[in-house]
């Protein structure tokens, strides 16, 4: 190291060492309290997503694939009259289908299975029971249907939590300090976490319907969102007389 940059560094440390001292010494006179707020609503579930599954199994993999296609086609034709819905393959895959043969003691191949899941997301609820109708006549199998809050109304909703939320911190920091007899606190540390509870999830047994069916009724209900803000403040020193 060269003698002009090990002079800076001392000089260096000399400036910020006293600082870093002061404000050490001046944290330590005091009380540190840990405070926690938490503030939350109720939003109607406004989106809803539905995944299926296509279906087929046999020994002919080209004969699957054409199988799995009419009926995806066939789906997805359906539903394209219905133009609010947003359609999505979210995987395909072509599995094995073994038994094990005690006599050979090995696997034997039985067949193939192919499998198509997609995923439907839309904000008409009221034409659900509908479109759900539409995916099981066309020979597709209904997994799942989960009602939740839209990414654009929970964004809202978050930014109207937060400030909520930091305002209760600050209003339990005042109210801290007044009961201690403290003047003013020092905000040291904040964070924030947000939650909610998990969509209204149907699963396919409750949502089965034919066509000589009445379609179900379904409630898209509510979900819960919630922030909750921690941290740490700092109360002045004070001494309290012994009683």
């Amino acid at each position: 190291m060269t003698k002009p940059i090990k002079h800076l560094i001392i000089l260096f440390l000399m400036l910020v060492s006293p600082a870093w001292a002061a404000n050490t010494a001046e944290n330590d006179r005091g009380t540190v309290v840990a405070i926690s707020a938490t503030s939350f609503m109720h939003l109607p579930n406004d989106e809803v997503v539905v995944t299926y599954r296509i279906e087929a199994s046999g020994g002919n993999t080209g004969l699957l694939q054409k199988q799995v296609n009419t009926i995806a086609e066939k789906a997805q034709t359906a539903l394209a009259r219905f133009p609010e819905l947003k359609q999505q393959t979210t995987g395909r895959s072509l599995q094995a289908m073994n038994h094990y043969d005690k006599v050979l003691g090995r696997q034997i191949r039985d067949g193939w299975r192919m499998v198509q899941n997609e995923q439907i997301v839309s904000h008409d609820l009221q034409g659900v029971a509908e479109w759900v109708g539409v995916i099981e006549q066309a020979g597709a199998n209904l997994e799942q249907l989960s009602f939740t809050v839209s990414e654009a109304s929970a964004t809202a909703a978050m930014e109207r939590l937060h400030s909520q939320a930091i305002h209760l911190f600050r209003n339990k920091a005042a109210t801290i300090a007044k009961s201690l007899g403290a003047t003013s606190f020092r905000l040291l540390s904040l964070g924030s976490d947000s939650g909610a509870l998990p969509p209204l999830v149907m699963q396919r047994g409750m949502m089965a319907m034919s066509a000589a069916d009445a379609a179900p009724a379904l409630n898209s209900g509510e979900s819960r969102l919630s922030v909750t803000v921690s941290g740490e403040v700092l109360l002045p020193e004070r001494i309290y007389p012994a009683r």
